[in-house]
């Protein structure tokens, strides 16, 4: 299923890209939403913020594109999805990173939000309830 996403912009003390997803995250949509992170960061995008208030559900696929967005937002490599399980180990290695400066949360549902804790995503994904405050965040 193609995804289902806009992008704005939010003007704090530095410009922020918000991608508002609607629908699943998952195997059918995930790669997608890794390209779209990538032509907005290659556009000049540097602080995204995902918005997850109309995201019902986020399977292990949607968690190794939350992951591959850090990672590109942070400089480092992207991990080729097409490498299974070595995309999932580069979440484990990145709970140890720390918060993400410029990849940002709004919003999860609280099943989603149950599967970011459960796997450990807090540690480095802080999520917001606020578009201000997420915003100000930056």
């Amino acid at each position: 299923m193609a995804i289902d996403l806009t992008i704005s912009t939010a003007q704090g003390r530095v410009p922020v890209t918000v991608l508002h997803l609607h629908g699943d995250l998952d195997a059918s949509n995930y790669e997608e939403l890794i390209t779209e992170a990538r032509a907005a960061y290659d556009g000049g995008a540097r602080d995204l913020l995902l918005d997850l208030s109309d995201v019902r559900y986020v399977s292990s696929s949607g968690l190794v594109a939350l992951q591959s967005i850090a990672a590109l937002l942070r400089g480092d490599r992207v991990a080729d999805t097409s490498e299974g399980w070595g995309a999932l180990h580069a979440v484990d290695r990145d709970r140890e990173v720390g918060l993400q400066q410029h990849f940002k949360l709004l919003k999860p549902q609280p099943r989603v939000q149950k599967v970011l804790t459960t796997v450990g995503f807090e540690r480095f994904l802080q999520a917001f309830d606020d578009f201000d405050a997420a915003v100000a965040s930056f």
